[in-house]
């Protein structure tokens, strides 16, 4: 095909009548590498589909397609796959699972959807049907300035040197140096400020609207400096707004103070269709919490809040129903903005501050642009409104010039910082066959660090007081004539995605346990976890606590590797204090309360432990020592999956049992699988099995199970099963997941 062969074809799939002028200007680079930096809307999805069309059909080559969160990388792999997989006969595939995992399978792909950190994870394996990609697409380049960018920058870097043959996409809608990111990858540039859906961005004071020198006062509405006024236009007008507000608290907070008045401006049918919305919110876990109980109830008024303490169903449960109109509106800390494509005519951004460790700090350009951005819905809205929230009318023109009429922010490189570039470096040695420390500098000399800053004295001194450290740990090995090799346990630490710091304190700390073994209980096990940056940011606790959490480091640091100078010593007690709790069966609403969580941190902790977890027993495996330890930590990765105490263990090894199943089983006697090939009717009665309407038909299914699967139902693990709809692998999580 050639190019306006590929642009009709795209045009019929999207039933769209001509490309807009950002894909047009991309059009004429196809075949090239590119960065496109344009508002949000833009249409810069259209843009790599005429990338992949010609990377598959004409170049005959793989594409891969990265970006930074699990939610925005799945969206994209469903509708790649709605529009082009069926038709040209592709097979496009989805992987954001584990980072040390077998990358094997994916070769048989045409197109892969990743996260940065899993296509960095490939890039340490080094498989050889890497070098049949054509196409790496990298959405929301920007990121390459925040917190993770170090990883995204090195990636990049790799495939600069290792696979030049591989074109790039960038895409972003805030970058304020797009030339020095172009340029670093050797890619034409199109920068543009069109946007199909037209945005006014302005301030609203006092029930008015301030776009530029026009003000619009907001009609019927009663003298209020709340954001009631704005809400009430917004729906009588039909219209869908997210509220971008500055804690977890306050979404929630708002979310209960305006859910009646916006159930008031429903029809009956919409009121009948957010009854199911409420009940599949609250039974979004085993247990539901109180923050689920508070979800459900302001989701059958129309409202709803969202942030990370979510749990992944609920949050998918919201922006599904918000696409759909039925939630009129969301009231978001700013991860939605950063998230998956959740338009609404209007976006009030309620502060401009958001709250830290040290007090209140305002938010950055790039973040108010990228929240603007999901004003005015495509197909929907003939434009979309912007709104920041004035406190008092002096801050009108403050708003007007720090944020309205300001540029993006300049984006820079992480690896400055010691630790971003020390979690970088084993990677770089290994990808790359590195042989001496003027390996690494070379390696470097290819970095966005270097088009930024050049050859700096600093990270040269970095570069050499981290060898010397994976020296000591014995991740690198010194040769003669200053040459060095990295060693096997380096290799293992590198392809087990840990953090080198991580490792070395895992190793250490099994060392000081197997010695120990007598002292060992469920606290320095947990200590282990969390003692590692992977598990960082850490529960804040109150200064109250502080005498107890000393008491307990007191008891333990005999069985821990810790240092006297680590800072956040009390905050990981903390932490693993929380987390015996949830493997001693306390209640989740009583840790949230306790430890002010929520369910969605909770289970983001435990992903991340469970994580951690598997890299200790691959390092128990991998140097063959501390047997006993590895049954420990293997029965504390299940317990903290499913949060019970240790005589649960052989009944959560069962197909459909979780928490509550498991304790309800035990309590009435049911203690082993043993048992319940006793008594299968009892085993039944107990559990039950949704989906079916009599006990008769509870005992067929069953038995019928335990025939055709007998040891690998009753006294196996469940192993992982492919998803095939999905293409990915999902792990259980309870009963109602089957």
């Amino acid at each position: 095909m050639n190019n306006n062969e590929i642009i009709e074809k795209i045009l019929e799939i999207n039933e769209y009548s001509s490309l807009n002028p950002v894909q047009e200007k991309a059009s004429k680079h196809i075949g090239e590498s590119l960065i496109v930096c344009s508002p949000t809307a833009s249409g810069k999805t259209t843009i790599f589909e005429l990338y992949l069309l010609d990377t598959i059909i004409n170049r005959k080559k793989k594409v891969v397609y990265i970006s930074p969160l699990r939610a925005l990388t799945s969206e994209h792999y469903f509708e790649t796959r709605r529009k082009f997989a069926k038709e040209f006969d592709l097979k496009i595939g989805l992987s954001t699972g584990d980072l040390d995992e077998s990358v094997k399978h994916l070769e048989g792909y045409d197109v892969l959807f990743l996260t940065y950190e899993k296509f960095d994870s490939i890039i340490r394996h080094s498989p050889t049907w890497l070098s049949e990609v054509g196409l790496l697409t990298i959405d929301e380049i920007h990121e390459i300035g925040s917190d993770r960018g170090s990883t995204l920058e090195v990636l990049l870097t790799q495939v600069k040197i290792n696979y030049p043959d591989i074109k790039m996409l960038g895409l972003s809608a805030t970058i304020g140096n797009p030339n020095e990111v172009a340029s670093w990858l050797s890619a034409k540039l199109i920068r543009s400020d069109y946007r199909p859906v037209p945005l006014e961005v302005g301030v609203l004071y006092d029930n008015k609207l301030y776009f530029g020198e026009q003000v619009i006062k907001l009609e019927n509405i009663k003298k209020d400096h709340s954001l009631n006024g704005i809400i009430k236009d917004t729906l009588i007008k039909q219209k869908q707004i997210i509220v971008f507000c500055n804690s977890r608290k306050s979404t929630i907070s708002l979310s209960e103070k305006y859910s009646r008045e916006v159930y008031s401006l429903l029809k009956n049918e919409e009121k009948e269709k957010l009854k199911m919305v409420s009940r599949n919110a609250l039974s979004a876990l085993e247990s539901p919490t109180k923050q689920c109980s508070l979800l459900s109830n302001v989701l059958s008024f129309g409202v709803c809040f969202h942030h990370a303490g979510l749990v992944s169903k609920q949050r998918h449960l919201i922006e599904d129903e918000f696409k759909k109109g039925n939630i009129k509106i969301i009231f978001a800390t700013p991860t939605l903005a950063a998230g998956i494509n959740l338009p609404a005519f209007r976006v009030v951004i309620n502060s401009i501050y958001r709250f830290n460790l040290t007090g209140s700090a305002p938010l950055a350009v790039n973040e108010i642009m990228q929240m603007v951005g999901r004003a005015g819905r495509p197909r929907y809205d003939k434009s979309g409104e912007a709104l920041i929230v004035a406190t008092k009318e002096t801050d009108i023109n403050k708003i007007y010039g720090s944020y309205i009429n300001a540029e993006p922010t300049n984006i820079d490189s992480q690896l400055s910082k010691i630790n971003k570039l020390r979690a970088q470096l084993l990677s770089i040695i290994i990808t790359n066959n590195i042989e001496s420390i003027d390996d690494i500098n070379k390696f470097i000399s290819k970095t966005f660090y270097y088009k930024i800053f050049g050859s700096t004295s600093e990270i040269k001194e970095n570069i050499r007081d981290i060898v010397n450290e994976f020296i000591e740990y014995g991740f690198v090995e010194k040769k003669e004539k200053n040459k060095i090799r990295i060693t096997d346990l380096g290799k293992k630490v590198s392809l087990l995605y840990l953090d080198p710091t991580s490792a070395h304190r895992i190793i250490e700390d099994l060392e000081i346990k197997q010695e120990k073994l007598e002292k060992i209980n469920d606290l320095s096990l947990l200590l282990t976890l969390l003692n590692t940056t992977e598990l960082s940011p850490y529960l804040n606790y109150k200064d109250d606590k502080e005498d107890n959490l000393f008491t307990m480091f007191e008891e333990l640091k005999q069985t821990i590797f810790f240092d006297y100078e680590d800072i956040y010593l009390l905050s990981k007690l903390y932490e693993a204090k929380m987390l015996k709790d949830w493997i001693n069966e306390v209640s989740e609403d009583k840790i949230i309360d306790e430890y002010n969580t929520s369910p969605g941190q909770i289970r983001d902790i435990l992903t991340r432990s469970e994580w951690i977890i598997h890299c200790i027993l691959e390092l128990c495996k991998f140097t063959g020592k501390n047997i006993h330890l590895f049954k420990m930590f293997k029965d504390l990765k299940l317990r903290l999956k499913y949060g019970i105490s240790q005589e649960l263990v052989s009944l959560v090894e069962l197909k459909n049992i979780g928490r509550v199943r498991a304790r309800a089983l035990f309590s009435r006697g049911m203690k082993t699988s043993n048992d319940i090939r006793k008594d299968p009717d009892k085993f039944i009665s107990i559990v039950g099995r949704p989906g079916l309407i009599t006990l008769e038909e509870l005992k067929i299914e069953y038995r019928k199970e335990v025939k055709e699967q007998k040891e690998e139902v009753v006294s196996k693990p469940i192993e992982k099963k492919k998803d095939k709809k999905e293409e990915s692998y999902k792990k259980q999580t309870s009963l109602k997941d089957y």
